[in-house]
């Protein structure tokens, strides 16, 4: 079967199935323009004086966070060194 457009003079005939497809086609296409229209856009949340100080010094929100960091990046280095020194004897013996 061939893709012809709905209103094809030569055939003389309407295709009513290819009609309904275009028609649902914009139909929904329309839809989805309205949705993204629709959405309201999130107010930005303020932020307050400290926060703002923070962000203008270069420092991160969270300290809790980036203690955390410095915990872990402590014991994966103090890891490191005893793995290197069960190494070392190792190849001592």
């Amino acid at each position: 079967m061939t893709q012809t457009s709905p209103t094809d003079k030569t055939q003389g005939v309407i295709d009513v199935e290819a009609l309904k497809k275009e028609i649902r086609e914009q139909i929904l296409s329309e839809l989805k323009e309205q949705k993204q229209e629709q959405k309201p856009e999130r107010p930005k949340r303020k932020l307050s004086e400290k926060q703002l100080a923070a962000l203008a010094a270069g420092r991160q929100k969270n300290p809790r966070l980036l203690a955390k960091k410095a915990r872990e990046e402590a014991k994966a280095k103090e890891e490191q060194k005893a793995k290197e020194a069960k190494e070392a004897e190792a190849k001592k013996e």
